[in-house]
């Protein structure tokens, strides 16, 4: 067969024989994951697949097992382009593994909030120019591979509250130097095939029907030439999206597209000119991933490809993203051999918690705690250590999902066997029959092909569960239709008259019902056989309109069953006493997927449960103690007077426990940097005031005074500043220093760094740019402008340098309309080691007045 050479002869013969028909079809997805094929011209199917810690593949739960990375907010503290490439590499061989083309990564939306629910899924941290920096090695990294990456949520998708329709109000200043910047730095530096634009208004239009925003901005002024996607169901019109250069709607079938775009055409709503731009850039996409040389291509098997060289990569990148806040006593790095024994105490010390909640799930290759990781790796070398172990308290939301003593009737594995019914009474012959890993019974995308949305259904799932201890035991149930869990043919929860009106809960990505639990005395070793039957939930009518509309098809579907036995032991007291009798505790708590997670914010940045009063009685009890906090935002630290040792360990995937072994004992110096400022309270936060805002609307009052820009202005001391982390060595600082003192088209900066300690290190510089002579507008007192590591061995010397060109410089003018550089305005830039730790600086000028747009 013959293939053209050039995208523009292939892309020119396929559109011009495409239907009006084919043409509309092409521009939502055929399924959850898959764009639309047209087989009778050779134009294949697309499959993307989420996204920010690994590639998932084309099932939500229970699917095939991929390999979990750290968060993306733990990779930001590496502040290690080189380690995000390598991620990226790693990334695109198990894209390929799953059969997939487009990966739905990397977000670099701003931390606006502590209390934002996705903040871990992010780069940028409060900072756009780490972000934008680290997502462009992202990009290049995974495309470099032929695999499409989508730059998300375009844009400021920095809350999960009211995401649907809150309407985001912002000045153009505040959008143009923080909320855009990372997606134009990423732009600048590397060419993503892909945007996926936010659910989110901004400034009162739907960003997925935002002319001023994807044509204005993303396309005419940056140049942007690739595929603008819709989030999942974030679709809110039908020609105005397709006018605004939005070209797919995902996912299908066709919701708001299809046949209703066939009807605007012909009705003269739109021109077929206009559906051909967004059918075009569709298919150059095809072409750039190569999937156009294989036009009979058929969808291979998903493969879980467990390498030895991505276990390797992925705990060394999980080390250096852990930050080391406090080490005041010098207990880090852990002398092992002088120990007889630590104490392993904690809600997440047995527990691995490794990453947020939401689409960024996945499952894992393995797992790891942090005590059983500990114990493998020191048991050899240390055979005479004592590791040993308490919970503490407890700190879930839910009731736990069923443990290992539930397994399916059917092949004895852990879970339960779950069928499908094409009717809402559970009546007849199943039409699909499924074992499920877990009590997280999703009926998202593990539904038969023959059910159509719209259509209801009804499922049964069922287990055997063998309690441990006899006492009296919970149950809990939620639900996003209609309900009931049954124990021994007896109904134990009923929430049968669920609709969709029903109060809702976060729960099951926040269309579930509100938990609902129960208590049931129960006998250890005795087998129970546990029913949960459900009805898929009533779904909101679909509008046909030609018009700006808000429409929301809410197909999360399915239950979650939790099950706990009953606790008679005194958790805290137990603990307490552990600690007094060790001689170092190793403190691991924090939050976890429940808390953090995709479709709710936080509402406090307090650790959930006791954990405060526990660890405030341990550190009392027991000084020895290393604080390890897990979370993917700052955390208020009550205790942290008392605590002489601290780790910000975030969520580290699969390798979470090897990675946090690795710095515990020195194997790794903690090189890892903040990359968000932790307030020492909420209160003290620039957006304490209006987020998540009221009445679905939230400004953005702050306007450019975000992160350490408030900080540093208000004159607020945070609890750690933005860039700061400690190392088990020392560094120094010499000779700041530029390549010239007037800055034409670039300036180099650079700064001689110095290891003084007695160990090898990584150092993160950081290079912020202030302005110095007077300008109209306020700007911030610094800003981060540019950031080099360098690695060295005990009395090495290196030098870090940074780039700097008129983008470092600039402000958004929103009188002319323009990034703008006052006339023969005069700078410094700053050699730090933290937003607060200016090691040295070096003064720069400009001649005449800059002046530009992209």
């Amino acid at each position: 067969m013959h293939l053209p050479i050039d995208m523009k002869t292939w892309v020119d013969e396929k559109l011009s024989k495409l239907t009006i028909e084919e043409k509309s079809l092409l521009l939502s997805g055929v399924d959850l994951w898959r764009t639309y094929p047209v087989p009778r011209l050779g134009i294949p199917q697309l499959k993307t697949t989420d996204g920010p810690v690994g590639a998932r593949g084309g099932t939500m739960v229970d699917g095939t097992t991929a390999a979990l990375t750290p968060s993306a907010v733990s990779l930001a503290a590496t502040w290690d382009v080189d380690i995000i490439a390598g991620i990226g590499e790693l990334l695109a061989t198990e894209v390929r593994d799953k059969k997939s083309d487009i990966l739905l990564a990397p977000t670099v939306c701003l931390h606006r909030s502590p209390l934002g629910g996705r903040n871990f899924e992010s780069f940028s941290g409060d900072d756009p120019f780490l972000g934008g920096k680290l997502a462009a090695a992202y990009i290049n990294a995974v495309q470099s591979h032929g695999i499409a990456t989508t730059i998300k949520h375009f844009a400021a998708n920095d809350q999960e509250t009211k995401r649907f329709v809150v309407n985001q109000i912002m000045t153009d200043r505040c959008l143009r130097e923080l909320h855009l910047v990372p997606f134009q730095i990423a732009l600048r530096d590397s060419k993503p095939m892909c945007v996926m634009a936010s659910y989110s208004k901004i400034n009162g239009v739907y960003a997925s029907n935002n002319r001023a925003l994807l044509t204005g901005i993303l396309r005419e002024e940056w140049g942007f030439d690739g595929v603008v996607m819709s989030d999942w169901f974030g679709m809110n019109s039908i020609v105005p999206s397709v006018e605004a250069g939005l070209d797919l709607e995902m996912p299908g079938p066709a919701r708001k597209r299809g046949k209703n775009l066939v009807d605007a055409v012909k009705k003269g709503y739109m021109k077929e000119s206009t559906l051909d731009i967004n059918v075009r850039r569709i298919l150059e996409l095809i072409y750039k991933t190569g999937k156009y040389k294989n036009p009979d291509w058929v969808e291979e098997q998903e493969e879980a490809i467990n390498r030895p060289e991505h276990q390797k990569f992925l705990r060394r990148a999980a080390s250096e993203g852990i930050v080391l806040l406090k080490n005041e006593k010098k207990l880090l790095p852990l002398s092992l051999g002088t120990t007889k024994q630590i104490a392993f105490i904690g809600p997440n010390a047995k527990e691995s918690v490794a990453a947020g909640g939401g689409s960024a799930s996945l499952n894992p290759h393995y797992r790891q705690t942090p005590l059983d990781s500990f114990v493998k790796n020191a048991s050899a070398k240390y055979p005479n250590l004592k590791v040993k172990y308490a919970k503490g308290c407890l700190a879930h939301k839910w009731i736990p999902l069923f443990p290992e003593t539930c397994v399916s009737p059917k092949n004895g594995e852990h879970g339960m066997h779950m069928e499908y019914f094409d009717n809402m009474l559970h009546r007849g012959l199943p039409v699909h029959a499924a074992h499920r890993k877990s009590t997280l019974l999703s009926c998202y995308d593990n539904l038969p092909k023959s059910f159509v949305p719209g259509k209801r259904y009804s499922y049964r799932a069922v287990g055997l569960l063998t309690p441990k201890t006899s006492g009296r035991h919970v149950f809990s149930m939620g639900t996003c239709g209609p309900g009931r869990l049954l124990v021994d043919g007896k109904e134990l929860i009923n929430i049968w008259d669920r609709t969709k009106e029903s109060e809702r809960s976060e729960m099951f990505m926040a269309y579930a019902s509100p938990e609902k639990r129960c208590e049931l005395d129960m006998v250890a070793g005795r087998t129970y056989n546990v029913t949960v039957e459900g009805v898929s939930r009533e779904l909101d009518p679909i509008p046909v309109h030609y018009t700006d509309e808000l429409y929301r098809d809410e197909v999360m579907d399915g239950s979650r069953v939790g099950f706990m036995e009953e606790v008679k032991e005194d958790l805290m007291g137990e603990a307490i006493q552990l600690a007094r009798e060790s001689d170092i505790v190793v403190y691991v708590g924090g939050k976890n997927i429940e808390w953090e997670s995709e479709a709710y914010d936080m509402k406090s940045m307090d650790l959930p449960g006791p954990q405060n009063d526990l660890i405030a009685k341990i550190l009392e009890v027991n000084p020895n103690t290393i604080i390890v906090n897990q979370s993917g935002s700052p955390i208020t630290m009550p205790w942290i007077n008392e605590a002489s040792t601290v780790l910000q360990a975030w969520y580290q995937g699969q390798e979470l426990g090897n990675s946090l072994y690795d710095v515990l004992v020195g194997h790794i110096s903690p090189c890892g940097k903040l990359p968000v400022t932790f307030p020492r309270r909420l209160e003290d936060t620039p957006t304490f005031h209006n987020f998540p805002g009221e009445n679905e609307k939230v400004i953005y009052g702050e306007g450019i005074w975000l992160g350490y820009r408030h900080y540093e202005r208000a004159k607020v001391q945070p609890l750690f500043p933005f860039g700061f982390g400690l190392s088990y060595t020392t560094f120094e600082y010499k000779n700041t220093r530029l390549s010239g003192d007037v800055l034409r088209d670039t300036l180099t900066v650079s700064v001689d760094i110095t290891n003084t300690g007695k160990v090898s290190g990584k150092e993160s510089v950081q290079f912020y740019v202030s302005q110095t002579s007077k300008t109209g507008l306020i700007r911030p007192i610094k800003e981060l402008k540019g950031f080099a590591k360098v690695d060295l061995r005990t009395g090495e010397t290196k030098t870090a340098s940074y780039v700097l060109d008129k983008y470092a410089l600039g402000y958004w003018d929103e009188k002319m309309r323009s990034w703008t550089v006052d006339k023969d305005a005069e700078f410094e830039v700053y050699a730090a080691a933290s937003s607060q730790d200016i090691r040295g600086s070096a003064k720069f000028r400009v001649e005449g007045t800059m002046q530009w747009i992209n």
